[in-house]
């Protein structure tokens, strides 16, 4: 067993140049895309919710544009100010809007979808009303880049009161739950409608509206301060309007690489286990989107697996996306599952990779572990503790004490991850500092230390949104359209 550090992987901005934290990198540099042909230069934003909803967001919209203090702390790395938007600062770009982007729902018809009896039946009105005030913008001759979805109350009460968590982060499977998930169904609605979503609540734009504790018993939801708010609350928006923030931090000697996640869902009639997967391409900084096959039963764990011939379809592919994307088949594959390889999907995934005369492959089983280490002081270890046990297998710390923050920014005792390589291409200290990395590719916010890398937190969220997607639906190959 050998205990040792690995430094925080920094991630490339506008320039070339790089930084290790997302927020300063963008307030020095700018975003990766910056100077490029088809950059966002003026971010035109929708918006849908009830008359105090719409105006709130409108006006929290423009008070961006001058930015937010930095919140009171001993660690000011931790809460950086937020110093405004426009062409010489962060996104350099404008974010706008106006009234003929904007969609209010009539106080009568809120009350209407409120009432309606039954959470499937209430959530499939609210869906809809939402989507055809979507559709309607879409079809406006200058049409939105991203559409803001400002909650009403009185919907989120709704909604997410009765919200079926059925299907946990360590449930190797998303279940389809007796209830409809919300966030899921609307985002699957707008699909057809190719334009990005993004949902708000009231306390986007009003730190001080209180949302009543009864409606989300079990969450640990709590408002954060302004200028986080517009930071993780722009960057989503920058990267749906189909900006590229940043991406991975890359030396021009290292493999082209392909990394792919893999997760599974529930159908919504529960009968059947589909995959869904996502791809990041190092390079480029950004994320599509691919449907899997379905699930069978491993003889060998009782979990849900690939049959060879899917796993060797899904990875096919996969390859096949890269290759149109870049002119080129990968030098390199890795993938990441939360659950082990079986023999069957070994056998497909290596099968796709030797029609290609990929030389190298790493299958990666990685899992929440209980196994924790304890470090003198009131501290958790430091983010980036790795423990290698043998060749093939380490626990790493993707949460835990931050050097740069001085502090440890969670609220609770952090879990590692544990590694276990099923095929090793590359060392196994490079697989964990590439993990390490990718936990910092979420553009869905500017935290860096996210516990899991992006490759698996995508596929989770795509099944999400996916298990509303008909078999016959095409559906968007952007992550931007999930998240």
């Amino acid at each position: 067993m050998k205990l040792l550090h690995l430094k925080e992987p920094p991630l490339e901005f506008g320039g070339g140049m790089r930084h290790p934290d997302i927020r300063f990198g963008l307030m020095d540099y700018g975003p990766l895309d910056y100077g490029m042909d088809g950059v966002p230069k003026r971010i035109r934003l929708g918006i849908v919710g009830s008359a105090e909803t719409v105006e709130g967001v409108a006006r929290w919209i423009e008070t961006c544009a001058t930015g937010f203090p930095a919140k009171e702390s001993r660690q000011p790395n931790l809460f950086p100010q937020f110093p405004g938007v426009g062409f010489e600062q962060t996104f350099r770009c404008e974010f706008v809007t106006s009234d003929e982007l904007q969609r209010v729902l009539p106080p009568r018809e809120i009350a209407r979808l409120v009432a309606v009896p039954g959470q499937r039946e209430m959530t499939r009105a609210v869906v809809e009303t939402i989507a055809n005030e979507i559709a309607a913008l879409s079809e406006r001759s200058s049409k939105p880049d991203v559409v803001l979805v400002a909650l009403p109350i009185e919907i989120i009460q709704r909604t997410y009161n009765a919200r079926d968590a059925a299907g946990g982060e360590e449930s190797d499977v998303k279940e389809a739950g007796s209830d409809l998930d919300f966030r899921g169904m609307l985002k699957s609605a707008c699909m057809r409608l190719r334009l990005p979503i993004q949902l708000l609540w009231p306390t986007t734009f009003d730190p001080s509206f209180k949302i009543p504790r009864k409606l989300k018993e079990s969450s640990d939801r709590r408002t954060q301060d302004p200028a986080t708010i517009a930071w993780n609350l722009l960057t989503a928006i920058y990267y749906k309007a189909g900006g590229l923030p940043w991406r991975l931090a890359r030396d021009a000697r290292q493999l082209r690489t392909s990394y792919v996640g893999l997760s599974f869902y529930r159908s919504l009639d529960g009968e059947h286990v589909h995959t869904s997967t996502a791809q990041m391409f190092d390079e480029r900084g950004e994320g599509l989107i691919l449907r899997g096959g379905r699930m069978v039963e491993s003889e060998e764990d009782r979990k849900p697996h690939l049959t060879a011939e899917d796993a060797y379809e899904l990875l096919r592919n996969s390859l096949r996306v890269f290759k149109d994307q870049h002119g080129h088949w990968p030098a390199r594959v890795v993938l990441h599952k939360t659950s082990k390889f079986d023999r069957n999907e070994l056998d497909g995934f290596h099968k796709a990779v030797d029609e290609r005369d990929i030389d190298y492959a790493d299958f990666v089983w990685v899992q929440k572990s209980m196994t924790r280490l304890y470090r003198m002081g009131v501290y958790p270890p430091l983010r980036g503790s790795l423990v290698r046990f043998d060749k093939d297998q380490a626990l790493l710390y993707t949460r835990g004490s931050v050097e740069f923050f001085r502090t440890y920014p969670g609220m609770y005792v952090p879990r590692p991850l544990m590694l276990r390589c099923q095929a090793l291409g590359q060392p196994l200290q490079h697989i964990a500092e590439e993990m390490l990395a990718l936990t910092k590719m979420n553009w869905n916010n500017t935290q860096f230390d996210n516990g899991l890398p992006i490759t698996i937190a995508a596929a989770k969220h795509v099944g999400e949104v996916l298990k509303y997607v008909g078999d016959e639906q095409e559906i968007a190959p952007r992550y931007s359209f999930y998240m």
